[in-house]
């Protein structure tokens, strides 16, 4: 008669004297921590089974007890860790890609502050420009119209005196 009971039960001992990653397979999280924690490997309570799976491969790998194809045709299932994981790096780049437009349109709004306040200021200085120009035509004018009624004052002058000269 089989004894089920046997095929059961795991045993350390065994594992470590022969290990193989199709034992491991069939190992239960409480059997896997047993090995993790015969070897040395340094893992967190709280981890799922497939991850300390792979931390004992690794190790058996690394130690040149297993060899080195195993960690190649070892078949690790995605955790939701793994897949939380990847919702939230995809959350974190779509939040840098909002910043990154928000400190672009910010950048942008700025710089069409700065050519506004540019196109004032030039345009004040052409103001302050055409109002000085006016002012120093008005000043030339002004200056002409003295010069013209002191011309003709003293033209005036002396044809008067040439009136006076005449007998």
């Amino acid at each position: 008669m089989l004894d089920i009971t046997s095929k059961c039960t795991f045993n350390l001992d065994e594992f470590v004297a022969s290990p193989s990653v199709e034992e491991l397979d069939l190992l239960k999280k409480s059997e896997i921590v047993k090995v993790a924690k015969h070897y040395g490997i340094e893992f967190q309570p709280l981890m799922r089974k497939d991850e300390i799976k792979r931390y004992v491969l690794e190790y058996l790998v690394d130690e040149s007890i297993l060899p080195s194809t195993v960690l190649e045709t070892a078949i690790t299932v995605p955790t939701d860790n793994t897949f939380e994981l990847k919702r939230l790096e995809m959350e974190m780049n779509k939040e840098i890609r909002f910043k990154e437009m928000e400190r672009e349109s910010e950048r942008e709004e700025r710089e069409r502050e700065e050519r506004e306040m540019q196109m004032q200021k030039e345009k004040e200085e052409r103001e302050m420009q055409m109002q000085k120009e006016k002012e120093e035509r008005e000043m030339q004018m002004q200056r002409q119209e003295r010069e013209e009624r002191e011309r003709r004052e003293v033209e005036a002058t002396r044809v008067r005196g040439h009136k006076r000269l005449r007998p």
